[in-house]
């Protein structure tokens, strides 16, 4: 299990250090570091990554505002801090930091931290894992959902957001459409390049102006089916039907 993780600190001296002792954990991949709280947010957004090890006095944005940024998007991102006091230390851990370390960084006391924060992803991660096979999770501004795959009817990309479709409820997330269909099983198609079709919930198939819509029990709307796709869609739903 790699363990992607980004290092921040103003002090470039100081991160030189960190991944000097970060080379004793070979689970430990250093995907980037930066030394202000604007980059470090950036980098969180770019790379998702399972840890962060960050001082809490950055330029710009401090370590624990960067924190609670970064929870509002994903909740599954781990800190240990690095201070030159104690002042914040109890702030940081009634937020649910794995560690806070004071300056200077003792490798013993880094690597028990590096223990405790495997620990943690690793449970975090087996926890994704079971949730995935039988359900869908989708990123959004609060948290995650774990929705049902077997409850979806479709999915449908409007602007910069997709719409999910359920016998449920619907959900809205900014996750992109392909990255959505790569977590979905064999009964899922993309039926165009804005909708993905539930193959086992299409109750009926029809002409639509210069394409195709599938229409679904349960749900007052319907998903378009390009051209390229009609021939292989209904192929498809004869195997469930």
């Amino acid at each position: 299990m790699s363990i992607r993780t980004i290092i921040a600190d103003k002090d470039n001296r100081i991160n030189a250090c960190i991944r000097h002792y970060l080379k004793a954990h070979s689970d430990i991949e250093i995907i980037d570091e930066c030394n202000n709280g604007k980059d470090l947010l950036d980098k969180f957004i770019k790379f998702k990554p399972d840890l962060i090890i960050t001082e809490v006095n950055l330029p710009f944005k401090d370590g624990l505002e960067v924190m609670q940024q970064c929870y509002k998007l994903c909740k599954d991102v781990n800190f240990i801090f690095i201070a030159d006091s104690e002042e914040y230390a109890l702030t940081a851990l009634e937020l649910e930091a794995i560690d806070y370390l004071m300056k200077p960084i003792r490798n013993f006391r880094l690597s028990k931290s590096i223990i405790k924060a495997k620990q943690i992803i690793k449970k975090q991660k087996e926890n994704q894992a079971f949730h995935s096979i039988n359900n869908l999770p989708v990123k959004y501004s609060k948290g995650m959902y774990y929705i049902k795959k077997e409850e979806i009817y479709f999915i449908e990309k409007i602007d910069k957001k997709c719409v999910i479709y359920t016998t449920r409820d619907v959900f809205e997330t900014r996750e992109n459409i392909g990255e959505l269909l790569h977590q979905l099983n064999g009964s899922f198609c993309l039926s165009h390049r804005s909708y993905i079709i539930n193959l086992e919930k299409v109750t009926e198939i029809s002409p639509y102006k210069e394409t195709y819509i599938a229409s679904f029990n349960g749900v007052n709307r319907q998903a378009k089916i390009s051209k390229l796709k009609i021939d292989e869609v209904k192929k498809r739903v004869l195997m469930f039907l």
